[in-house]
C-alpha cells in the first residue's frame, strides 16, 4: 500500500492523593506533567514518523488547517501522567508540580502544554478468561493462571499483547500487537513480532463530539485492544483523534489516521493490508476516509453505519420540530391522531414502537404515554449538542477552569459542529460558522397525504407550524433540561426556545423555515465532509437489527450508503450488507440482547477477500440471533432500493424511513439544500397525486412555501 498524501479552597488545603486526583479528573473528563521533552515535528513534505520509547510523536498538522484552541488534555485521566510542558506563556493546559501524592493542582503552574504531548511508552496486557477482559501484565516472568490461550498459525500461545502508547497530532494513540515471547523494547528492531500476522486493523470509535479536547483511549476489548482482531494475530491501531466522540472533523480524522499509520510502518514495517473496523461514527469515518484517501485503508467493516454526519443531522434536526408540533396538538386535543404513535411514524418515517413503552426521555410531560418513536426516544438531545453554541457538558467548563484557561477564552468557545470545523466553514457577521442545516421547501408528511393518512388541512397546518431552528447567533442556553439551572417545573423537552415558531401559524403567518447558504454547503463538499459514494475498496457493512428498540442506529443507514455508491459507480459489487437479529428486543423497556456479532465472520471474509480475491461469502446476507445464515445472495435485499418483490432478508428485517424521505427525498438522503419548484409546477407534475387541492388550499400552500417546494 502506498501512502501518497498527502477556588477558592478552604484554609490549608491538603494535597490530593493520586487516587483521589485521578477520580476527580475522571469525573470531570479532565487531564493534566512530566519534564519537558523536545518534540519530533513532522514537516508536511515528510512521509516519515520515526520515534520510540521516551520520545514524543509529532504534533501536526499536515493539511487539516489551524489547530483548535482551547484544547483540554486527557493524559492524566487516561493514566499516562501530566502532559509535557511546551511553553511558559500560559498557552494551553496548566501543568503542576508533582508530589508524592500527585500533581499539586492548587499551586501555581510550573508550565503549560498546548500540544498535550506525552513520552511514548510500552506496556503489556494479557487477556483474562476469568474476567473476559484485558488486564495489565506487571510481571512478564509470571504468567497469570487465568490467562487465555489462543491458536495463531497452528501454534498455541499465551494471549499477551504489547501496547505502545503516545501522542500524535495532539491526540492519544495506541498500537497493540501479540507479544507472547521474551523480547527487548530498547529499539523497535529488538521486538519479537513473530506472532504478528503482518496485517493491521485500524479501529475507529463512534460517538458525538464537538471538539476542544484530546479524547480518551479506552483500553478495552472492543476498542484499543480489539479482541476479535488481536486473537487472529492482527496488530491494532487506535487514536482518540479517530473517535467521533472526540470530534466530527473528517479531515482531521483522516490526517490523524495517516500520521499514525506512517508511524506504524516506520516502527513495525508495512502491513500486507489494513482493515478499518468501527461502529456508528466510526463507520462514518471509514466511509469518508475510503472516499477521501483511498490508499489509507484496503478494506472496511463499518458497523451500525450512516453515510456521513451532515446528511444524518438533516433529518435528526427535524425530529424535535415534529415532536413539538405533535405534542402541542395532543396537549390541546387529547383525542387527536397525534396521540397515536403510529400516526406520528407516518410523518417521521422512523420506526415506531408498540404503545407499551413506559419510559419518556427527559420525562416529557406533554407526550402521550405509553409509547414513543426513534425521534422521541433515540434522537432527542443530539440536535442541541450539534447546533446550539451554548450547550456543552459542565465537565468541559470545570476542566477549563482547573487548567487555568482565561475567562475570555472559555467564553469565546462556540459549541457547534460547524464551529468545531471553523477553519472549513465561513463565518457569519456574528462570528459563528455558517450552518448547513436547511428545511426550506420540505413538505413534511407529503407521503402520508398521498396515502390519505392525513387530510390536506392537517398537512397544511403541520407545514405551517412546524417551523425551523434558529441560527447559532439567535440561540440561547434555553430552559430545563438544556439549562440545568432553569426551573425544572417548566421543562422544554424539545428546546422550542431555540426554534423559529409563530403563535398564529394555523391560519395566519406560517412559521419560517431555515435556509443554508450555498457557500457553506460548498465548503462541506469541498472539504470531504459529505459521502458521495466514490469508494471502490471491499466493504462489508454489518449491523444488528435494532429498529424495534428505537435505537438511533436504524437499518436504513447501510442502504443509504449503497444507494450513493450505485449512483456514483453504477453498481455496488464491492459492498456487502450483513444484518443480524437479536435474541431479545423488549417493547416495554427497549432493552435488547444481541449475542451474535457478525464482525467476527466479516473479518475472516475480508481477510480472504484481500488475500486471494472476493469469496462467495462476500455477499448480502442476514442472520438469526444465533448467527445461523437465513439468506444470502444478490436478491435478498430486493424491494428496498428497487420496486421488486421483497427479498428474503427484506421480509425478515423491515427497513424504515426518515422525515425527509416521507417528504419526498429518495433513499440516498444526500440533499442538504433541495432545488425548489413552484407550487404550480408541483401541482402539474403530480406531486400531490391523487389529492385534489382546492383553490383555497393551493393559496395556503403558496403562503407556507413562498419560494417553492423541494423538487426531489
Amino acid at each position: 500500500m502506498t501512502l501518497t498524501r498527502r477556588n477558592r479552597l478552604s484554609r490549608k488545603p491538603k494535597p490530593l492523593t493520586r487516587v483521589a486526583l485521578f477520580s476527580l479528573l475522571s469525573l470531570l473528563l479532565l487531564s493534566g506533567c512530566s519534564l519537558k521533552q523536545p518534540e519530533i515535528r513532522l514537516s508536511q513534505a515528510s512521509n516519515e514518523i520515526n520515534f520510540w520509547i521516551g520520545e514524543t510523536g509529532p504534533t501536526g498538522p499536515l493539511f487539516s488547517g489551524p489547530q483548535q484552541y482551547p484544547f483540554i488534555c486527557m493524559t492524566v485521566n487516561e493514566g499516562l501522567g501530566q502532559p509535557l510542558i511546551d511553553n511558559q506563556e500560559g498557552i494551553g493546559n496548566a501543568v503542576f508540580r508533582e508530589t508524592i501524592f500527585g500533581p499539586w493542582i492548587y499551586g501555581k503552574p510550573i508550565g503549560y502544554s498546548r500540544n498535550c504531548s506525552i513520552k511514548t511508552r510500552v506496556d503489556y496486557y494479557y487477556f483474562s478468561g476469568k474476567h473476559d477482559a484485558f488486564l495489565p501484565l506487571k510481571n512478564r516472568g509470571r504468567v497469570p493462571s487465568d490467562i487465555e490461550r489462543i491458536i495463531v498459525d497452528d501454534k498455541e500461545i499465551d494471549f499477551i499483547v504489547r501496547v505502545e502508547r503516545g501522542s500524535i497530532n495532539r491526540f492519544l494513540y495506541s498500537i497493540a500487537m501479540l507479544a507472547p515471547y521474551p523480547e527487548s523494547t530498547t529499539r523497535p528492531d529488538n521486538l519479537n513480532n513473530s506472532a504478528w500476522n503482518n496485517r493491521l486493523v485500524y479501529k475507529l470509535q463512534g460517538g458525538v463530539g464537538i471538539g476542544h479536547w484530546q479524547g480518551q483511549l479506552p483500553m478495552n476489548k472492543s476498542q484499543a485492544l480489539h479482541y476479535q482482531s488481536l486473537k487472529r494475530g492482527y496488530a491494532v491501531a487506535f487514536s482518540s483523534g479517530t473517535s467521533s466522540a472526540t470530534h466530527y472533523n473528517i479531515k482531521l480524522a483522516e490526517e490523524t489516521a495517516l500520521m499514525l499509520k506512517r508511524h506504524f510502518i516506520e516502527t513495525y514495517g508495512r502491513p500486507d493490508f489494513t482493515i478499518g473496523i468501527g461502529g456508528s461514527g466510526g463507520a462514518i469515518q471509514q466511509y469518508m476516509i475510503a472516499q477521501n484517501n483511498p490508499d489509507l485503508l484496503d478494506g472496511i467493516i463499518p458497523q451500525l453505519s450512516y453515510p456521513d454526519m451532515l446528511t444524518q443531522i438533516s433529518y435528526v434536526a427535524d425530529c424535535d420540530l415534529l415532536e413539538r408540533y405533535f405534542d402541542s396538538q395532543f396537549k390541546t386535543m387529547p383525542d387527536s391522531k397525534w396521540g397515536n404513535w403510529q400516526f406520528r411514524a407516518e410523518i417521521e418515517g422512523v420506526s415506531a414502537s408498540s404503545s407499551t413503552i413506559k419510559s419518556s426521555k427527559y420525562n416529557n410531560p406533554y407526550a402521550p404515554t405509553p409509547g414513543g418513536s426513534t425521534c422521541s426516544h433515540g434522537w432527542r438531545g443530539h440536535t442541541q449538542t450539534i447546533m446550539n453554541p451554548y450547550v456543552s457538558h459542565p465537565a468541559y467548563q470545570k476542566a477549563l477552569t482547573l487548567f487555568r484557561y482565561p475567562d475570555a477564552v472559555k467564553q469565546d468557545i462556540k459549541w457547534t459542529h460547524w464551529n468545531d470545523l471553523a477553519n472549513i466553514y465561513p463565518q457569519d457577521a456574528h462570528g459563528f460558522a455558517m450552518n448547513t442545516w436547511d428545511n426550506t421547501g420540505v413538505q413534511y408528511g407529503l407521503q402520508a397525504l398521498r396515502n390519505n393518512l392525513i387530510t390536506t388541512d392537517e398537512f397544511l397546518q403541520l407545514n405551517a407550524c412546524v417551523g425551523s431552528w434558529k441560527t447559532a447567533a439567535q440561540m440561547r442556553l434555553g430552559d430545563y433540561p438544556w439549562n440545568t439551572n432553569a426551573d425544572k417545573n417548566k421543562p422544554d423537552p424539545w428546546d422550542h426556545a431555540n426554534m423559529n415558531l409563530k403563535p398564529k401559524c394555523k391560519f395566519g403567518t406560517p412559521a419560517p423555515r431555515a435556509s443554508a447558504t450555498a457557500i457553506a454547503i460548498q465548503a462541506a463538499n469541498d472539504s470531504g465532509n459529505l459521502f458521495n459514494g466514490n469508494v471502490n475498496l471491499p466493504i462489508i457493512d454489518v449491523r444488528w437489527y435494532l429498529d424495534p428498540t428505537l435505537d438511533i442506529h436504524h437499518a436504513l443507514g447501510s442502504f443509504s450508503a449503497r444507494a450513493r455508491i450505485i449512483n456514483k459507480n453504477g453498481n455496488a459489487k464491492n459492498h456487502a450488507i450483513w444484518v443480524a437479529g437479536c435474541d431479545k428486543t423488549d417493547p416495554e423497556t427497549l432493552d435488547r440482547v444481541c449475542s451474535y456479532d457478525p464482525t467476527d465472520d466479516a473479518l475472516d471474509v475480508m481477510q480472504q477477500w484481500l488475500s486471494t480475491g472476493m469469496p462467495i461469502t462476500a455477499v448480502d446476507s442476514c442472520f438469526d440471533a444465533q448467527g445461523d445464515l437465513l439468506a444470502s445472495g444478490l436478491e435478498v435485499w430486493n424491494g428496498i432500493l428497487d420496486d421488486k418483490d421483497a427479498g428474503a432478508c427484506t421480509r425478515q428485517f423491515t427497513v424504515h424511513s426518515t422525515p425527509r424521505m416521507m417528504a419526498g427525498e429518495d433513499i440516498k438522503g444526500d440533499t442538504l439544500k433541495c432545488e425548489l419548484k413552484s407550487i404550480d409546477s408541483a401541482i402539474q407534475d403530480g406531486t400531490y397525486h391523487p389529492i385534489q387541492l382546492t383553490q383555497q388550499q393551493t393559496q395556503r400552500l403558496r403562503e407556507i412555501f413562498p419560494t417553492g417546494v423541494c423538487n426531489y
